[in-house]
């Protein structure tokens, strides 16, 4: 794993998913079809602060619906809209391991219910919003013991096993010929050479 960008919205209804997808990001271009692996993962934006222009919508598993997408944005907004108007729990998840960076956000009909974003390879001030979970220690993550102190580690295990507290399992093999494809047909804004974590 080096990028992973994808979120998830519990409910076994693709359709409504899709609709609410395209007014948020700006999309009529819709395709079907096998999932773009070498494409999606070719089309990841510079600014990590873009909205993703290119989005694959599947079912992986009963209950819910995975949405991959082309940006490293935290989508706080969409997991908003997107719990409050589809009335159920939308899980956010973002890693990149070359930066070190891991992210897990829950939402539950329109309230943003558990925030957390750690980087460890750089200065940065971590993210720990809302009532712990009954699974979580005194902080986000696995606790390990190094020589008598402890500490606390999130990363992308931690959040899969955060994820399966809920159901989840966010792990999966892509395939199948019944994904969902929204992506700009023209106007896109431009694109890396080469995927945008090449950069860091």
């Amino acid at each position: 794993m080096s990028t992973w960008t994808t979120f998830y919205v519990q409910t076994n209804d693709s359709e409504p998913v899709t609709q609410q997808l395209k007014e948020l990001a700006g999309i009529n271009h819709v395709e079907k079809g096998a999932f773009p692996g070498d494409d999606l993962y070719a089309c990841y934006l510079v600014d990590e602060n873009a909205m993703p222009d290119y989005l694959v919508i599947g079912k992986t598993q009963a209950g819910w619906v995975t949405v991959n997408h082309n940006s490293f944005n935290r989508l706080v907004d969409w997991g908003m809209v997107l719990s409050k108007k589809l009335n159920t729990k939308v899980i956010l998840t973002m890693a990149q391991s070359v930066s070190d960076v891991y992210y897990f956000c829950l939402f539950d009909k329109g309230l943003k219910l558990r925030e957390i974003e750690v980087c460890y390879s750089d200065d940065f001030t971590p993210i720990n919003y809302g009532q712990k979970f009954d699974f979580e220690g005194e902080q986000p993550g696995s606790k390990q013991d190094y020589d008598g102190e402890t500490e606390y580690y999130f990363g992308f295990e931690e959040i899969e096993q955060y994820c399966s507290h809920f159901g989840l399992t966010i792990q999966y093999e892509p395939g199948g010929s019944n994904w969902t494809i929204l992506k700009n047909a023209r106007d896109q804004p431009a694109r890396s050479a080469k995927p945008w974590w090449k950069f860091w």
